[in-house]
């Protein structure tokens, strides 16, 4: 009877023992997946461009995703593109006459102006641009705005982003 009784003691503790080592196991992996959903939580509460408030399908969307990739930042608070180059100078942007491989080149033409990416500066002096929204929303397209046209346009030098290399 008393070895009965110390094998069911004995198996008793060690169920509770396996039980208790899962429940903590399994504490310990929700735990991280909630401290790493908080650390995701408050990077994003920081960082200025975890989140596009520009229209979906227009210039000023595309451009600052363009930016984001680029882990740099923007504004959020620029509105329409006819406001950026003031608005970014305000702001503390370098803004001048110089395009540069990754800034903005900014228009007030149009009914609210336009941005576009600079995505090359060629040998030439001619500069190669993506752009979305400019005759279609949506709609992606590239060229190529001649030396003699840069003078035209503003270009919005973007910051580097301090948040960003948290994302990586």
């Amino acid at each position: 009877m008393k070895k009965k009784l110390l094998s069911f003691a004995v198996i008793i503790i060690l169920i509770l023992t396996l039980g208790t080592i899962f429940i903590v196991t399994d504490v310990d992996d929700k735990s991280e997946t909630f401290i790493s959903k908080i650390k995701e939580e408050i990077r994003q509460i920081r960082d200025p461009m975890s989140h596009n408030p520009y229209d979906d399908g227009q210039c000023t969307q595309y451009v600052f995703d363009k930016v984001n990739e680029d882990k740099m930042m923007i504004e959020k608070s620029w509105s329409d593109a006819e406001h950026w180059a003031n608005r970014a100078k305000d702001d503390g942007y370098e803004v001048n006459d110089t395009p540069k491989e990754g800034s903005l080149l900014q228009t007030e033409s149009g009914p609210i102006g336009h941005v576009a990416y600079i995505e090359n500066i060629n040998e030439d002096g001619s500069i190669d641009i993506s752009e979305m929204n400019l005759n279609t929303p949506h709609e992606i397209t590239n060229r190529t705005i001649e030396q003699e046209n840069i003078d035209k346009y503003s270009y919005i030098h973007p910051k580097e982003n301090p948040y960003a290399a948290e994302t990586d």
